[in-house]
């Protein structure tokens, strides 16, 4: 394949796009000069919608579908949102309004800091109405965290309590003729047990409930308290789940029925007059040219360098599956780079402080030491405090053990302390299929590689014993960084998973809060005034950069098969500790590999 028949594609898309575009449409898109005067002197009321998802760290600013105008739009900005919400706080106006229709996708830690952002709004004085229509969990979180509910009188409350699945393969695994084998420190280790186990053990099954309990305490908590309810209530409106409008203001949560018209009728309706105008809190974007070359050179542009001029606080996030390698790759945390970038903010002196903010299910056990490390050193030279999002355990939780302060959110899975070692072993397969290898070779050992037929005792004795090492390392690594005794830490790891709550409690996190009280600490510790900059790192990278990251890749040894694989694998993200592993199948370096990962299914809904 030559590279213009990879690059031809982008001009035709780009050119298309262009053509699409009309000039009456482009005088659609051009304001009128003189806005109406009658506007000026309704009230504003300043509002906000979100839509789509929001991730810690968008990991690509342009798609595609963006030539086109479609969909297949990347997750937005948590953190700009939240900036958007704290600037509700600061506006002349009284009243707000928070537009829900848009159904936006925040995970528990992110609606966590959420809560403390709308906290901030109202204690400046300021009335926050909210508008929904159908209306999930999530959604009905956000909405309780305002004044006043409005919900259009068709719509439908889902009140769905915290729940997880967990898929395991083992029946079909059998059928296929597929052995899996597998070393492993501690019955909890639940990455492994869809592979081995038909169904959950039920052992497994008490210790994620109860930690659901301990998630879900939060969620009650939050809407019982913005609705005036008691928290017995709320667990019985979440038991009976689903309800109509009329239900669900008869049930309190929500205040107000509105006609299916829209946050503005419905506002208005609420109001009694009309003399208001909402305005756009979110600032809008930038026109860009539409002519083709300006928009195939912002394409090749790519994303600007990060550089750091004045003095800084910078929020680090590290986020997805740790893998060992020093090239970028999307949706993973690659030993390599992260220590590269951690080792430049150690020496830059304008960067005053860091917040590590993690959101990682974990990985290789020695891309995790190798980014300990890095943090390590860089806590040496300047304040250091870690941010949990979502997920920061096994390996995510590994690389936080260098005795720095530790915060997460109620809802964040952390611990999953333990390490285990796994492979595919499809012999029965190749037999079915009249597939036989012979290995000639001089001693045992080359059977280590052999994918078709299973370890031999001493063989698996070894690599248990390659296991049993690195536990015992992270046992000490935890111990040292947390003050407690190995057998102490023994008692809540062998692969255990803890929410952020129940973490505090066993002393593996020293607090809850998010990134903004993070940044207090470190401001504290580093004796900074509040008006310096804090700066979230990395940028998110562009479709550019990761077009032409493809195009000269180099090849695998393993061929064009395994780079189709390896493609198809890295669009299947549902997946990401199942996927972890497979990648590392596909890699060419001999012996076995040992991982610190938590269950591919746990994560919280």
């Amino acid at each position: 394949m030559t590279m213009s028949f990879a690059v031809r594609p982008l001009f035709l898309i780009a050119a298309a796009a262009i053509a699409a575009l009309s000039p009456a449409q482009e005088a659609t898109e051009k304001a009128p000069a003189d806005a109406a005067p009658a506007a000026a002197a309704k009230q504003r009321v300043p509002f906000l919608r979100p839509s789509g998802t929001y991730a810690d760290l968008p990991e690509m600013a342009f798609g595609p579908m963006d030539l086109l105008g479609g969909g297949g739009s990347p997750p937005k900005g948590f953190y700009p949102f939240v900036e958007l919400v704290d600037g509700l706080a600061k506006v002349p106006e009284t009243e707000v309004l928070l537009d829900l229709s848009g159904n936006p996708g925040f995970n528990l830690p992110q609606i966590r800091e959420l809560e403390r952002a709308f906290a901030r709004v109202r204690a400046a004085g300021k009335k926050v109405v909210c508008y929904i229509e159908n209306a999930g969990a999530s959604t009905m979180q956000l909405a309780a965290l305002a004044d006043e509910v409005l919900m259009a009188d068709m719509g439908v409350v889902d009140l769905r309590s915290p729940a997880m699945s967990v898929m395991h393969m083992k029946d079909a695994l059998d059928l296929l003729g597929v052995q899996v084998e597998v070393t492993r420190v501690g019955e909890y280790k639940g990455a492994v047990e869809p592979y081995m186990l038909p169904a959950m053990s039920e052992h497994l099954r008490q210790h994620y409930e109860a930690m659901l309990r301990s998630i879900n305490a939060d969620v009650v908590r939050r809407i019982a308290a913005g609705r005036k309810l008691t928290e017995a209530t709320v667990r019985q409106l979440q038991a009976d789940r689903v309800f109509t409008a009329n239900a669900a203001k008869a049930a309190g949560l929500v205040d107000r029925l509105v006609p299916w018209a829209g946050a503005e009728r419905g506002l208005a309706l609420v109001r009694g007059d009309e003399e208001f105008e909402l305005v756009d809190a979110a600032p809008k974007k930038k026109k860009q040219s539409r002519d083709l070359m300006s928009i195939l050179s912002s394409m090749m542009r790519g994303s600007r360098e990060e550089e750091v001029e004045d003095p800084q606080v910078v929020v680090m996030h590290l986020a997805g599956q740790i893998v060992d390698g020093d090239k970028p790759s999307p949706g993973s945390m690659v030993s390599g780079v992260v220590v590269e970038k951690l080792d430049e903010l150690a020496a830059n002196e304008l960067v005053k402080g860091v917040v590590v903010r993690i959101n990682s299910p974990g990985g290789s056990a020695t891309a995790s030491e190798a980014i300990r490390l890095a943090l390590q050193r860089l806590a040496a030279k300047k304040p250091l405090v870690f941010s949990m999002g979502s997920v920061a355990a096994s390996g995510g939780y590994w690389i936080t053990t260098i005795g720095q302060p530790i915060l997460a959110e109620v809802a964040t899975i952390t611990g999953s302390i333990g390490v285990f070692s796994m492979r595919f072993q499809p012999g029965a397969l190749m037999r079915r299929l009249g597939v036989h290898t012979d290995i000639v070779r001089l001693d045992d050992g080359a059977l280590l590689d052999a994918i078709d037929r299973p370890w031999s005792e001493p063989a698996k004795a070894r690599v248990q014993g390659i296991v049993d090492d690195i536990y015992d390392r992270f046992l000490a690594n935890v111990a040292g960084s947390r003050h407690m005794t190995r057998d102490g830490v023994d008692k809540i790891a062998g692969g255990r998973v803890w929410s952020g709550s129940q973490a505090v409690e066993l002393g593996l996190v020293d607090e809850i809060g998010g990134v903004e009280d993070a940044v207090a600490m470190v401001r504290k510790k580093a004796g900074l005034a509040d008006d310096v900059e804090v700066v979230h790192m990395p940028q998110p990278k562009s479709f550019a950069d990761a077009i032409l990251a493809s195009m000269f890749e180099s090849q695998v040894a393993a061929g064009l098969d395994a780079q189709l694989l390896r493609s198809v694998l890295d669009r299947a993200r549902q997946f990401p500790a199942v996927l972890a592993v497979l990648r590392d199948a596909l890699g060419t370096e001999a012996g076995p590999r040992v991982y610190a990962l938590v269950p591919s299914g746990l994560r919280i809904d």
